[in-house]
């Protein structure tokens, strides 16, 4: 097969993402590689959650120019990502409230239009919430939510117009190395020869590098969400929201109709990526629809639409592994977002065609995400109980 410059293993929003940059930025002959169809894994069934609220410098700059690139995407990528803007509001239980406000602090200090909000301004946005058990709440008026599946096909569509091969339904067996350095990617349909590889593979990421003696520690977990619509006729509840007091999250659909998922840490379940159930579970819905009563009483008795299971590539931090692995030259992996990494895409493939390229990356700063933090120790914390918020 022709060989290229830069191979992108995965197809989802982040690879997609890099063989855009790569292509576009850094006029790199890019080949992406994707198992099946572009956008067709976990990307397909994202939340697609925007929002800015992290607690780490380098997490804040990459979804703070996440943001942009959605705000302005058929302009810096061409075609849509459906962002829509609906404002994202975060709960937390008392005791987090200086974790909270030193979070917006930070937040605020790199650009990010946040505030707090105490119990009436909270009420001001939304007065069906009940809130005797939450300590405070953040407020992030320019946040919203985008479709994972038209974002990843976009960036691959504009990665081709730029000159990169897309090759789908073209499993990856294995990565090659010659001397200590990449050398190409053996695929179900022969060998493409590259300087540079990019694993972007999600779930599947530790398993195709295992062979090279790597280990990325990354579980691929199961996930699930719900498509719930408000009873008899009430208001949807337009705005993202997390809530951090009873692990829930919500995010708007079409008319009266809007997803709901977990945000703790315990994963439902681990699974083999190639053979997990997809279904919904009653319980699981059972006990989403308890916590949103709780939270939003005029919810009660909210009609299950449908569901579904997807999968997170969790990491033991539930951060991602960003960066070059040390001891083979060229290889790069991206992987591991357990569970947030949609809205950090357009920004980590954007860092990671500059790495990849130019040997650093000036905005950004990647050495918390390195592969070998969890062999020093080193681990990303979270201020909160949940990772998954960061």
């Amino acid at each position: 097969m022709p060989g290229a410059d830069v191979i992108v293993v995965g197809g989802g929003c982040t690879g997609a993402s890099a063989a855009f940059w790569l292509a576009s930025r850094h006029r790199q002959r890019v080949v992406l590689i994707e198992r099946r169809q572009v956008g067709s894994g976990p990307t397909s069934y994202t939340s697609g959650i925007v929002r800015m609220h992290y607690s780490l410098d380098p997490l804040i700059r990459m979804a703070l120019r996440g943001l942009a690139v959605f705000e302005h995407f058929d302009d810096i990528v061409g075609g849509t990502a459906d962002f829509r803007r609906t404002g994202f509001l975060m709960l937390v239980p008392p005791g987090q409230e200086e974790t909270l406000a030193a979070n917006v602090r930070l937040q605020q200090r790199l650009g990010v239009q946040t505030a707090l909000l105490d119990h009436d301004g909270v009420k001001a946005l939304e007065p069906r919430l009940r809130l005797d058990d939450v300590g405070a709440a953040a407020f992030e008026p320019l946040s919203g939510y985008a479709d994972g599946h038209a974002t990843a096909t976009a960036f691959a569509a504009a990665a081709r117009r730029h000159g990169g091969q897309i090759m789908e339904g073209t499993a990856a067996v294995r990565v090659v190395t010659e001397n200590g350095r990449v050398a190409g990617v053996e695929t179900a349909s022969g060998r493409v020869d590259a300087g540079a590889v990019l694993v972007a593979a999600g779930p599947w990421t530790r398993d195709l590098l295992a062979p090279l003696g790597i280990d990325v520690p990354i579980r691929a977990t199961r996930h699930q969400v719900a498509l719930l619509e408000a009873p008899g006729g009430a208001p949807p509840f337009g705005m993202v929201f997390v809530d951090l007091s009873t692990g829930v999250y919500t995010r708007p659909d079409v008319d009266t109709q809007f997803l709901v998922g977990s945000v703790e840490e315990s994963p439902e379940e681990e699974v083999s990526p190639d053979a997990f159930n997809e279904g919904l579970d009653f319980a699981f819905v059972e006990r989403m629809a308890a916590r949103l009563e709780h939270r939003i009483p005029p919810f009660a008795g909210a009609a299950v639409r449908r569901g579904f299971a997807s999968l997170y590539d969790v990491t033991p931090d539930w951060q991602p592994v960003l960066g070059e692995i040390p001891g083979v030259r060229g290889l790069f992996v991206a992987a591991g977002f357990s569970g947030h990494g949609f809205k950090l895409s357009p920004a980590v493939g954007e860092a990671l065609a500059e790495l990849i390229t130019s040997g650093g990356v000036e905005a950004i700063d990647l050495e918390p995400f390195r592969l070998s933090r969890f062999a020093e120790g080193a681990l990303i914390h979270s201020p909160y109980a949940h990772g998954i918020v960061g």
